[in-house]
């Protein structure tokens, strides 16, 4: 019989697509600086943008920076970030430091063996790594999101998003400590990691957005617990209890943006500049909507 060619890639299960992170910023000003000029990502020019609202493309995923009069504290987890140009982000990063520009913030710019850590001006941690360096697809995204948990949560977390959620996912070693690893989207994960002596933290500002398979069936059984924080309209909840499926103890406190494929931005495609390109913004293209120009594919009504 002959071998099969077939390439096996992990099951995704329920959750399809980690769509973005949302922390809140005390300065847009801050955010075109460090996001726009220094990691070189593109504010999406779609997404509601005013006094209150910004948003960050990368690749596929975002960032949503609103700026509400309070600031995310300083935040223990990590967001993992692929980028193609490593050394020219460190250039960048580091010059507008010189200029002092991130004065009286926490950022840092450090280099480790295999990736750039950066804590950003408004204290969240994020760790870049080169293009192709992990078994991630896109050329710029976001594969995971670390979040440390008390120890003998990570069993009881998978739990919840594999009997809520259908999610994939397993248990791991990440650098040395147990994690749980839920799958959410192809090669994306949120990897919730048990970790020693953690400082209470309040994590009001910040969550994790996700689209799942079979979003009324989470809705009806997060609902069954009381957990519903807003939504349920439109395609769209929130929840922050992860709870024991079989008696609805809690288990841990993170916000959950939960959306449908039904939901208006589904499968929305996001304007991102050219990698490593020296020209301006202003004629910088997005790649590929510029590879359907020259494939002869329409894209769509974003294209102008």
């Amino acid at each position: 019989m002959a071998k099969s060619r077939r390439t096996k890639h992990p099951e995704v299960g329920g959750i399809a697509h980690l769509e973005h992170v949302n922390f809140e910023v005390d300065s847009h000003d801050m955010v075109s600086i460090f996001f726009m000029a220094g990691l070189g990502f593109t504010r999406d020019p779609y997404t509601r943008s005013d006094e209150k609202n910004m948003a960050a493309n990368v690749g596929l995923q975002q960032f949503h920076l609103p700026r509400l009069g309070r600031a995310t504290p300083p935040m223990q987890g990590v967001i993992g970030l692929i980028t193609p140009e490593l050394e020219a982000i460190k250039a960048r990063l580091k010059g507008l430091q010189k200029e002092g520009l991130f004065k009286g913030t926490p950022f840092r710019y450090q280099v480790k063996k295999g990736y750039h850590e950066v804590m950003s001006p408004f204290g969240v941690k994020m760790r870049l790594h080169q293009t192709g360096t992990l078994p991630f697809p896109k050329v710029l995204g976001m594969p995971y999101v670390d979040i440390p948990v008390e120890p003998g949560k990570a069993e009881p977390i998978l739990n919840f998003y594999k009997r809520i959620m259908r999610s994939t996912g397993s248990i791991e070693k990440v650098s040395g400590k147990k994690a749980a690893c839920v799958t959410m989207g192809p090669y994306q994960w949120t990897r919730f990691i048990e970790t020693k002596g953690l400082d209470s933290y309040d994590n009001h500002t910040f969550h994790i957005a996700y689209y799942v398979s079979n979003y009324n069936e989470v809705l009806d059984e997060i609902e069954r617990n009381k957990g519903v924080m807003a939504g349920g309209q439109n395609q769209i909840f929130f929840f922050e209890k992860i709870f024991d499926p079989d008696n609805g103890d809690l288990i841990y406190s993170l916000q959950n943006e939960v959306r449908s494929f039904y939901h208006e931005d589904f499968m929305r495609p996001l304007v991102n500049r050219w990698p490593m390109s020296d020209e301006p913004f202003s004629v910088q293209r997005d790649p590929n909507r510029e590879k359907a120009r020259q494939q002869g594919i329409m894209p769509g009504p974003w294209d102008n």
